[in-house]
């Protein structure tokens, strides 16, 4: 409850600007909180209280193994009075390391803890003082993060040009399901899979590296191969935008919705000069999509190379011997 509460305050307070994502797959990460049309993303770790004493305030333990090293990453303290419904009116959102630096590391029921008071009522200590934020301020304190207030470049339309049909959502979600579980399969627990909780722009999924704590987006368009050998490949232009961390991914799937032996994976800021809605030959492809032309089981480790290696030069892209497709 304190996770979704505080995920709409966030979309409130970001007045359009910004949207919320939730894990997939809960590791140890509750919320991100999103720059729309970019990849300025901010994690969340939630902690909340239900009860408080008759100061207002409310201690927490929280074991130093539970806590991750977040690029830009938050520790959210809240309180929930009775009937449970919304938040307190001030909260805490106390960058992780400076968490770390400024709490008590104490033994608790024999784990390594850090040990927190958050207060709720009243003055808060002068070593928490600015990590306290009334939610009636969260406007403002959103506005201060390192790449909230940058100005995004518009995207241009071309005068009458349509947009084709979108896929079925049953496909969609097939196409969504695979490239998860391949992606799962390659980076095991290195990361985690997020998705809007609304989809307003884009990114169908974030992806969150936390070994690098670096972020990517994939914009997911699935398509059916089938006896045409032809597909209509659109990028809905609406909210697009451009950059180095967002890719877009073609799934083909078979008419009994098997995966195909390749997908095309494209860099976003490449979509524009290819067309945001283009006819494609599948067999044989249309030459200028051959280069994005990727091997199905080499999706997840060519995206986790590009997106979160160590070394990038350029766009890598797993080639071998493709097959006539039957």
């Amino acid at each position: 409850m304190a996770e979704d509460l505080l995920g709409v305050a966030f979309m409130a307070a970001t007045g359009g600007s910004g949207t919320v994502a939730r894990p997939r797959r809960d590791n140890g990460v509750d919320l991100y909180m999103r720059r729309l049309r970019t990849m300025f993303t901010f994690p969340f770790q939630v902690k909340a209280s239900l009860v408080v004493d008759q100061d207002g305030a409310a201690t927490h333990y929280v074991p130093a193994a539970d806590l991750h090293a977040l690029s830009n990453g938050f520790l959210a303290f809240v309180h929930i009075p009775p009937p449970h419904d919304q938040l307190y009116q001030r909260i805490f959102l106390i960058p992780d390391d400076q968490f770390r630096k400024r709490c008590q590391l104490v033994t608790y029921h024999r784990i390594p803890c850090y040990r927190f008071t958050a207060q709720f009522a009243g003055v808060v200590d002068e070593g928490f003082r600015d990590c306290a934020v009334e939610l009636d301020e969260l406007p403002g304190w959103i506005s201060t993060l390192d790449g909230w207030s940058r100005s995004i470049q518009s995207v241009s339309f071309t005068a009458g040009q349509g947009l084709a049909k979108a896929e079925s959502h049953d496909i969609a979600a097939i196409g969504a399901l695979w490239a998860e579980s391949e992606l799962e399969r390659i980076a095991l627990d290195r990361i985690m899979i997020l998705e809007d909780r609304l989809r307003v722009d884009p990114v169908t999924f974030l992806v969150h590296d936390l070994r690098t704590q670096q972020f990517a987006g994939l914009h997911l368009r699935t398509a059916i191969f089938n006896g045409t050998r032809r597909i209509h490949f659109d990028v809905k232009q609406n909210h697009w935008f451009e950059d180095d961390k967002l890719w877009v991914l073609l799934v083909l799937l078979r008419p009994d919705r098997a995966p195909h032996d390749y997908v095309l994976l494209i860099p976003s800021r490449e979509i524009r000069a290819l067309g945001f809605s283009e006819t494609l030959t599948l067999d044989p492809l249309t030459p200028r999509f051959r280069k994005y032309q990727l091997v199905a089981d080499d999706f997840a480790k060519t995206f986790m190379q590009n997106a979160f290696g160590e070394t990038r030069k350029g766009f890598v892209v797993a080639r071998k011997d493709f097959q006539k497709a039957s």
